[in-house]
């Protein structure tokens, strides 16, 4: 089975509130296990980077939806390639900001976690452009 991987970036509308980013974080979990769908979103309290990989057909879902989401504009596609493994086995969320609710900041705590491994990956050769440019984008806001 083929799997593709895209990020992009894009910018949060004014005044997203914490339980809209809750509300995205529990429909984002549902509906991509459903669809085969990893990876991750990281928020800065501004803009998102999303890294997301998967099935071609449960990539398809995926993506439609976050095109019509109206939590963000000016979505802005970085890669959106063939990939030969995953990454990610779970979906993870990370906010950089701590004033949060409980349940952002545990998928900031498990995405912490997950930096690790990441770092690992983007250092072996032929690592996808994409994780390089998630792993920059969360030291870039240090929270890493």
């Amino acid at each position: 089975m083929s799997l593709r991987a895209v990020a992009y970036i894009s910018t949060a509308v004014a005044g997203l509130s914490n339980d809209d980013l809750d509300h995205l974080l529990v429909d984002a979990r549902a509906h991509n296990q459903v669809a085969g769908v990893t990876g991750v979103l990281l928020f800065d309290g501004q803009r998102f980077f999303q890294y997301f990989e998967g099935p071609e057909d449960g990539m398809e879902r995926a993506y439609e939806r976050i095109r019509q989401s109206r939590m963000h504009v000016e979505l802005q596609e970085l890669h959106n390639d063939v990939v030969d493994a995953r990454h990610f086995s779970q979906w993870h969320m990370g906010c950089t900001h701590t004033e949060g609710s409980v349940l952002q900041q545990l998928s900031t705590r498990q995405w912490q976690r997950e930096v690790e491994y990441l770092e690992d990956d983007v250092a072996q050769p032929g690592a996808s452009p994409a994780l390089r440019e998630l792993l920059d984008f969360w030291m870039a806001v240090g929270t890493a």
